[in-house]
C-alpha cells in the first residue's frame, strides 16, 4: 500500500505488486491476493470497479505508519469493509469463542446449513482462517484443527482509529454509542478499556457524552487526525 498514491493505475503496478507476494508461485493465487487488497484497501465501496487507486481511511494510515505500529488496523478494516468477514467472524465467535479450537470441517458445515451449498463460502472460510494463521493469531493444529495463539495487542493510537473505521466504514455516520459497540467485531483483538479511550480524547480527537443510559462519541472535522498531532496527543 506504501508503494501506491491516489490515482495510480493497478494496471501499471502490478509486477511491483506481485514482488511483495513472491512466496506465492502460481499467478492465479497473486492474482487473488491483488484483488482483496485493492478491493478492500484502495477502493472505495462506492466505485468497487475503478481501476486507480482511491480514498480509503486505511490508506493515510498505511502511509504514515510501520507495519508493527498498525498491524491490528489491517485486519480491523477488512472486518468493517466486508460483509462476509463479519459473518464468519460473529460463528466463529457464536460457535466457539476464543476458548475452543476450531475445527474447519464442522465450522464449514453450521455456514452450509446456515447460507446454503456455495463453493464462494467454503473458500472464504478457508481463506480467512489461514489469514488469521497469518497474523499469529491462529496456527493450525492439523489439516482442520486451528488452536487459538494469541490475539492482537491493541494500543490506543489503534484504538482509536479503530473507532475512527467502526464509524465512517461500518455505520457510515460521525456518531456512535459505544454501549452498542458489536463484541465479535474485536474477538480477535486485546483492546484497552473503550470508555477509558473515550474519555481520555474527549476534545481533542471527538466530543463524547454520556448521558441517558448512552456513551457517545461525535467525530467533527475540527478535530486534526495528522501524525505530527497524533504523536504529540498519543506520545508515539
Amino acid at each position: 500500500i506504501k508503494v501506491l498514491n491516489l490515482g495510480d493505475k493497478f494496471s501499471e503496478h502490478k509486477d511491483k505488486l506481485d514482488s511483495f507476494i513472491s512466496e506465492l508461485n502460481g499467478k492465479e493465487g497473486k492474482r487473488k491476493v491483488r484483488t482483496v487488497l485493492t478491493r478492500y484497501y484502495l477502493k472505495s465501496e462506492l466505485n468497487p470497479t475503478s481501476k486507480v487507486v482511491e480514498y480509503t481511511p486505511i490508506l493515510y494510515v498505511c502511509k504514515n505508519y510501520s507495519l508493527q505500529e498498525v498491524k491490528p488496523l489491517l485486519l480491523f478494516f477488512l472486518l468493517m469493509r466486508s460483509n462476509l468477514i463479519r459473518l464468519l467472524t460473529k460463528m466463529i465467535d457464536e460457535i466457539y469463542g476464543y476458548n475452543k479450537d476450531i475445527n474447519y470441517l464442522f465450522l464449514r458445515k453450521k455456514i452450509i446449513e446456515k447460507f446454503g451449498e456455495r463453493d464462494i463460502t467454503s473458500r472464504s472460510l478457508s481463506n480467512f482462517l489461514n489469514t488469521l494463521v497469518s497474523f499469529n493469531i491462529l496456527e493450525k493444529d492439523n489439516r482442520n484443527e486451528f488452536k487459538w495463539k494469541k490475539k492482537l495487542k491493541v494500543d490506543d493510537l489503534n484504538m482509536i482509529f479503530m473507532l475512527k473505521f467502526y464509524s465512517e466504514v461500518f455505520k457510515n455516520s460521525p456518531k456512535i454509542d459505544i454501549n452498542e459497540l458489536e463484541s465479535y467485531l474485536f474477538l480477535f483483538f486485546d483492546t484497552p478499556d473503550v470508555l477509558k479511550v473515550a474519555k481520555k480524547f474527549n476534545s481533542i480527537l471527538w466530543e463524547y457524552s454520556s448521558r441517558f443510559g448512552t456513551n457517545q462519541i461525535l467525530f467533527d472535522k475540527i478535530f486534526k487526525w495528522d501524525k505530527e498531532t497524533l504523536s504529540n496527543i498519543i506520545n508515539i
